[in-house]
Order: structure tokens, then C-alpha cells, then sequence
């Protein structure tokens, strides 16, 4: 799969957790911008999300995010970053936009 297009800030309701990616907070900025999401509330489960759409060169537009889970802050050294995803494509997807 390759990535020919992408966009932030797309509805993800009802994902589910596919994968992890481990990279840092600013090589995600670099990727993605700023955060779609952020609560600098230490007892939430999420501090810090992207959610993005990706189109395909198989004609697939791919929708997953990318988040902390459970760390009480914003992770800004490398971490083991959750993909939430539809299907397991969603993990390729991120993949494919951070590393390539």
C-alpha cells in the first residue's frame, strides 16, 4: 500500500485499538501537525490524538488514529504510540506516512 494523499481531523467514532508505532511526539507534529485532540488531564485515559484519513494507490481511503493510552501526560520522548483503526490497513497506513 502507498500513500498517495492524507488529512487530519476526520471522525474516528466507534475505532478500535489495531497496533503500536513506536516514534516520538515531534516526528508526529512533523507527520501530522498539531494534535486533533489534547486533555492535559492526568486521570484521562487519552491525552493526546490524531485522526486521519489517508487515500490509497489501491483506490482505499484507509481512517485511523494515532494516541497515548493511559500515561497521565503527553509522551514527548519515544513511546509506544496505539493505532486505533477500522481494520488492520489502518496500522499499514500509519506506517507508511510516519516511516516513509
Amino acid at each position: 500500500m502507498k500513500i498517495v494523499n492524507f488529512e487530519t481531523d476526520v471522525d474516528m467514532n466507534m475505532s478500535s485499538y489495531k497496533g503500536v508505532i513506536k516514534t516520538t511526539y515531534d516526528k508526529l507534529v512533523e507527520k501530522f501537525g498539531k494534535p486533533t485532540y489534547t486533555d492535559a488531564d492526568p486521570y484521562e485515559k487519552v491525552n493526546c490524538e490524531w485522526t486521519v484519513g489517508a487515500d490509497t494507490d489501491e483506490d482505499d481511503y484507509v481512517k485511523f488514529s494515532i494516541y497515548n493510552w493511559k500515561t497521565g501526560y503527553v509522551p514527548t520522548e519515544e513511546y509506544e504510540w496505539h493505532i486505533g483503526g477500522y481494520g488492520f490497513d489502518a496500522v499499514d497506513a500509519a506506517y507508511e506516512i510516519i516511516n516513509g
